[in-house]
């Protein structure tokens, strides 16, 4: 179980940023690695505070496809610092924090994620539940809109 939490932290987030940069086809089957991955009661809560359920959550990121494609080249997202907090049966909980480089600037957040197995997600494991808070100083300056909820 942790090492498909893992598989899938990475894998996701290695998909939301080729999604962001418009790298992958805006087609439903491609999409389908983000919705896919989302439990039919996922709730993210953001690291501002807001709470978003998944039917948003879809919508909100099927139409972010390429809006960083101007900033490919400069645009990353990577995770550091992956760990199981809990395994039993068929769920886990993991820590991990995600890194995002823009136009040379740097941020980061720290996430807690709830996964439940699932053999038809990507990873063979659902998102049941995201809580994300800004590392301290690696909040974006300007209140940033992109993307909160990831």
């Amino acid at each position: 179980m942790e090492a498909q939490c893992e598989q899938e932290v990475r894998g996701f987030h290695a998909f939301l940023r080729d999604w962001l940069a418009g790298a992958v086809p805006r087609k439903p089957e491609t999409f389908a690695r983000f919705s896919g991955a989302m439990d039919a009661g996922v709730e993210v809560i953001g690291p501002r505070g807001t709470v978003t359920a998944r039917d948003a959550l879809v919508d909100e990121f099927e139409g972010l496809h390429g809006q960083l494609a101007a900033d490919a080249d400069a645009f990353e997202i990577w995770i550091e610092n992956f760990r199981c907090r809990w395994a039993e049966g068929d769920h886990a909980v993991v820590t991990y924090e995600e890194w995002h480089r823009r136009q040379g600037a740097t941020s980061a957040r720290l996430s807690s994620a709830l996964f439940r197995r699932a053999e038809a997600a990507p990873s063979g494991v659902a998102w049941m539940h995201v809580h994300e808070t800004w590392l301290p100083g690696l909040a974006p300056d300007g209140g940033e809109r992109f993307p909160e909820s990831s």
